[in-house]
């Protein structure tokens, strides 16, 4: 069955139009703003995927089977889920429906993993990590910069997932679940080790001499940093450990100095 076109959402060519396109991508920024224990994102997935819904004409029979095939379970990465979201939308405007439900279940695990390391165990810490060092240095701007760090490529990523799912479908989300993104969570993660550490250096640091008490604070958190990683701790409880640790050395600080 070809779907019908009164909303406008495609174009002669067939591939969704450029407006579907930008209302998908600020569709999915409501993704989880509904989930529930049941169907997770689903229903945040059906809102995303409304700009379609044109496609599938107006009677309340058409409407009910386009809200069904959507509104089963789903949950993966938020920012990557827009390249299930522009699978299903392609194949909804190229009359496969059931072939879109597919390529969402399909896509869910491997976008999650792939997320999941990249944005929550990678780049958020190194985003962090940035705001801290640049706030101990004294650079008023420290705030926008770590904003700055995790959402370019987050807000390009978000807006690629559209593009290339609706364009080549499921096949799309091999751009970031092969060895590339591995290698760049990898480098991620080692940029952001080293921040810790620089930010760390410069906390025990006081008028260019190591405070002996704070010096045994970094090496504590240190070791228990290798400890963690060794016990394979997820990392994002490694950061929230740094963060807090890199508080006590900055009340440390304070502390001192007033003293």
């Amino acid at each position: 069955m070809t779907p019908t076109d009164e909303g406008g959402a495609i174009e002669r060519n067939g591939r969704l139009a450029w407006r579907t396109g930008v209302a998908l991508f600020a569709r999915s920024f409501f993704l989880q703003a509904a989930w529930n224990a049941r169907g997770m994102q689903n229903v945040g997935f059906a809102f995303a995927m409304q700009p379609i819904l044109a496609l599938c004409g107006d009677g309340p029979d058409a409407r009910r089977a386009f809200l069904n095939r959507h509104l089963g379970f789903f949950n993966t990465n938020p920012v990557l889920a827009t390249y299930a979201i522009g699978a299903a939308a392609s194949a909804e405007a190229a009359g496969a429906p059931e072939e879109g439900v597919e390529a969402k279940r399909g896509l869910a695990g491997p976008l999650g993993m792939a997320g999941d390391s990249l944005f929550w165990g990678a780049l958020r810490p190194l985003a962090t990590l940035t705001g801290v060092v640049l706030a101990i240095v004294g650079y008023p701007w420290a705030a926008i910069a770590l904003v700055a760090v995790y959402n370019a490529p987050h807000l390009a990523l978000r807006a690629r997932g559209v593009a290339a799912g609706a364009a080549r479908g499921a096949s799309a989300a091999s751009e970031v679940v092969g060895p590339g993104v591995r290698r760049a969570v990898a480098l991620t993660r080692a940029a952001a080790a080293f921040l810790a550490g620089l930010a760390l250096a410069l906390a025990v640091a006081d008028g260019g001499r190591i405070d002996p008490a704070r010096g045994v604070i970094a090496a504590a958190l240190f070791t228990l940093a290798y400890v963690a990683a060794r016990l394979r701790i997820p990392a994002t409880v490694i950061g929230l450990a740094a963060a807090a640790g890199g508080v006590v050395l900055v009340v440390n600080g304070f502390v001192g100095g007033a003293s």
